[in-house]
């Protein structure tokens, strides 16, 4: 999410090198590229081999919360069972399957939650705080709303025009 907010902000190419993001997020280069990796595989944002340019692969109002925890690799679960009881004992024999059908039940509705919020609804919000706290971030920050009211017109011009030849 880190890295998408970044990248929906941040236009100055010297800045979205994989070092300065990994700066922002205090990890290493490598794990910026091979979260952006997974990302570009899923369809969220586009690369380009050698050049410093990663960009959304749609307007941040289209791409959901969901939409970016589902390009985690692996099992993408919120809450995970312990595998690891006694199953001599009453108790930790039959755990795992009651927590499983809650867990599914709390994932299935988060994931819900999910997907309605957007990144154009986090990048605001980051805005907001961001401009509450120092002021001097106002204009990379407007610069970006103003973009992003822009985009989301032209998205939904593009929405009315798809259901009027439907």
């Amino acid at each position: 999410v880190h890295i998408m907010v970044y990248i929906t902000v941040e236009k100055d190419p010297a800045l979205l090198k994989s070092r300065v993001i990994a700066s922002s997020i205090q990890t290493n280069p490598s794990n910026v590229r091979k979260i952006m990796a997974n990302l570009k595989k899923s369809g969220l944002i586009v690369t380009q081999q050698g050049k410093v340019t990663p960009q959304l692969a749609r307007p941040a109002e289209a791409i959901s919360l969901l939409d970016i925890f589902k390009s985690l690799p692996g099992d993408n679960h919120l809450l995970q069972v312990d595998t690891k009881t006694n199953m001599d004992c009453v108790i930790g024999a039959n755990i795992q399957d009651t927590l499983k059908a809650t867990y599914d039940k709390l994932q299935a509705n988060v994931e819900k939650e999910m997907a309605e919020i957007s990144l154009a609804q986090l990048t605001a919000d980051l805005s907001e705080k961001a401009i509450a706290k120092d002021s001097s971030q106002e204009q990379k920050l407007s610069d970006f709303v103003q973009k992003r009211e822009a985009s989301r017109q032209t998205h939904e011009e593009k929405n009315v025009f798809r259901n009027r030849k439907s």
